[in-house]
């Protein structure tokens, strides 16, 4: 083989290895989409009936991809957190609701801003269901389970402390506590410490049912992509075999 090959055979496990691919596996992804990019050089590897050897995705290999995937559930779940805090005293409030709406159209159903503050964990799921059409060989199937692992502690720690922070703040919500709130936030202009005043009373008590869909929304978000992946995988598995005993019979 010359030295301007742009491949390197492995005898030993008859796999030809193009030139650069072994570091992919030692080295950090700064993105999701770059681990997405990796897991597809693996799978047009596998796809032409090579199959790479488990140990070829080294411990630092599946531990990255396993940080990818709790990177993006802990910027999903900061994410949600942040838009469900925005969006959950517009929908709680009457009186908040009327002027936003009239001023963004779209908000005036509350469907619309219920999906909003889901919006970056159905992104980030729908990609990771786009990974079922990828999970072919050993490579690829242990490079997608350790980034949907990583999503899955991310998004259960997550989902725990939302949960716990919405339940404690449920409970230190009161008259008393929301009036010292509102002084304080609205340096002491009464119209203005009145207005959150109202708005803090009116969003108490859909605190807890948020606490409850959070966990839902989280669970579902998990799960989602899990059902997808190993579905398609499992199906193509079925076709394959009932391919396989039909060339068997014509033979």
């Amino acid at each position: 083989m010359t030295k301007s090959s742009a491949n390197v055979f492995d005898s030993s496990q008859d796999v030809i290895i193009p030139v650069g691919l072994g570091d992919t596996t030692r080295r950090e992804f700064p993105t999701l989409l770059s681990a997405i990019s990796q897991i597809q050089q693996f799978f047009v590897i596998e796809k032409t009936g090579q199959e790479i050897p488990d140990e070829f995705l080294t411990l630092q290999g599946k531990m990255n991809f396993f940080n990818t995937g709790f990177g993006s559930g802990f910027v999903e779940g900061l994410t949600f957190a942040l838009l469900a805090s925005l969006t959950l005293p517009v929908l709680s409030d009457p009186k908040l609701m009327a002027p936003v709406a009239r001023h963004f159209p779209l908000a005036g159903p509350k469907l619309f801003l219920r999906t909003l503050s889901c919006f970056p964990i159905l992104l980030t799921g729908a990609l990771c269901c786009y990974l079922s059409r990828f999970r072919i060989g050993i490579l690829t199937r242990k490079s997608i389970d350790a980034f949907l692992f990583g999503r899955l502690v991310s998004l259960m720690v997550k989902g725990g402390l939302i949960f716990a922070g919405l339940t404690a703040l449920s409970g230190v919500i009161t008259q008393q506590s929301s009036w010292s709130a509102a002084k304080w936030v609205s340096f002491k202009h009464y119209a203005l410490a009145h207005e959150i005043y109202r708005i803090l009373l009116n969003t108490k008590p859909h605190l807890i049912d948020m606490a409850y869909e959070t966990v839902a929304i989280f669970t579902m978000a998990v799960a989602l992509p899990f059902v997808t992946i190993w579905g398609v995988s499992f199906i193509r598995k079925i076709k394959a075999k009932k391919d396989e005993a039909s060339w068997d019979r014509l033979k």
